[in-house]
């Protein structure tokens, strides 16, 4: 693992920024939220000029080594723009899940190939409501079965990461998005700016990373929470900086409205929710990749509070935009909409207050 530098990761920031600008812009973003398919090409892009897809990924398997933390700011730096890519499922989440589960064998398997772009993998993590997914089988022989809900970027996917029951144990394993058995279908959500599926399998021929994956689990559900947690950062920085933007600039009864006092309030309440957020996060985010005890409490801190926190601040900036805010041609409504799914997305907030409470016994 490489740490670097706070200088190098305001680089790292400045190149991403600059680099999603150019290539993912307004406009790529409303393609694909007007049906326009993935584009793989910006993928490969992303993964081979700023090794965005191997961040995680061991240096000796073809990767970057970093840490989570230089993970939180690639997190941000796409949520700000929108950009229609498997960020979060393929170069954080499933690395982190791999590498959980202690199985080198499989890890020289999958991982070189999300390094270099091209494997684009995704977790199946939450069962629907009412159904649990098992496994059966043994050896190099296993059988999954079950409904899996929430796969994001799930039609991109060559590769199934699949949580499931295996007795009284847990286990993770990798599916064949190709294989017999295996159905994944785009399902309709709120955030037009990444899509989710539903998988079905039905006795899925499947490879089992590791031995039980109880603790492993674990620790995967905590870190997409402050995965997540880093995306409603950046979603808010980014609303932030275009409600100043346009409080500054638009006139009203001759003067900008940035002068009258009620838009002030809302400005500098969403400023405080801003840096409120950018703590809790950056506190989770070293916690991640620090020891193990610490990581529970800090990551359901940072998704209650980045919850909240995102929310309102793409609802203070729809407020302080006025009419233009509620186009469909402004992008304030696409903030909006990936805010209000992250919010349910690894948990919600009553969920990992809950956690806290249990915690520290309340």
């Amino acid at each position: 693992m490489t740490t670097t530098t706070s200088a190098e990761r305001v680089e790292f920031r400045a190149a991403l920024r600059g680099l999603f600008a150019e290539r993912s812009p307004d406009e790529h973003v409303r393609r694909f939220v007007d049906g326009g398919p993935y584009d793989r090409g910006l993928w490969s892009l992303l993964a081979a000029q700023a090794g965005l897809a191997g961040i995680l990924v061991p240096e000796e398997l073809g990767g970057q080594g970093l840490t989570h933390v230089e993970s939180g700011v690639a997190l941000q730096e796409a949520a700000r723009a929108l950009v229609p890519a498997p960020v979060l499922s393929t170069a954080v989440l499933v690395p982190t899940a791999v590498l959980a589960a202690g199985d080198e064998t499989a890890a020289k398997r999958i991982l070189p190939g999300i390094a270099d772009g091209s494997t684009i993998a995704t977790l199946a993590l939450d069962d629907a409501s009412g159904e649990t997914t098992c496994a059966t089988g043994g050896g190099s022989t296993w059988q999954l079965t079950g409904h899996k809900v929430g796969l994001l970027d799930g039609p991109l996917a060559g590769i199934l990461l699949v949580v499931a029951r295996v007795g009284e144990e847990v286990g993770l394993f990798a599916v064949d998005s190709g294989e017999p058995g295996v159905e994944c279908e785009d399902v309709d959500v709120l955030d037009l700016t990444r899509r989710q599926s539903r998988l079905r399998l039905t006795r899925a021929a499947a490879v089992r990373l590791g031995g039980d994956y109880t603790a492993g689990l674990t620790r995967l559900r905590h870190v997409a929470a402050v995965a997540a947690a880093a995306e409603q950062l950046g979603l808010a920085e980014r609303l932030l900086e275009i409600a100043v933007d346009y409080a500054r600039t638009r006139e009203q009864f001759g003067r900008p409205i940035g002068s009258f006092q009620a838009v002030q309030h809302l400005c500098a309440d969403m400023f405080v929710l801003v840096e409120c957020s950018r703590a809790a996060v950056d506190a989770a985010l070293r916690a991640v990749d620090g020891p193990p005890d610490e990581l529970a409490d800090v990551a359901a801190v940072a998704k209650v509070y980045c919850s909240r926190a995102a929310t309102s601040v793409a609802e203070s900036t729809i407020q302080v935009l006025g009419g233009i805010g509620y186009t469909w041609e402004h992008p304030a409504h696409l903030y909006l909409r990936r805010a209000k799914t992250l919010e349910q997305l690894f948990g919600d907030p009553h969920h990992h207050r809950d956690a806290l409470a249990e915690l520290h016994g309340l």
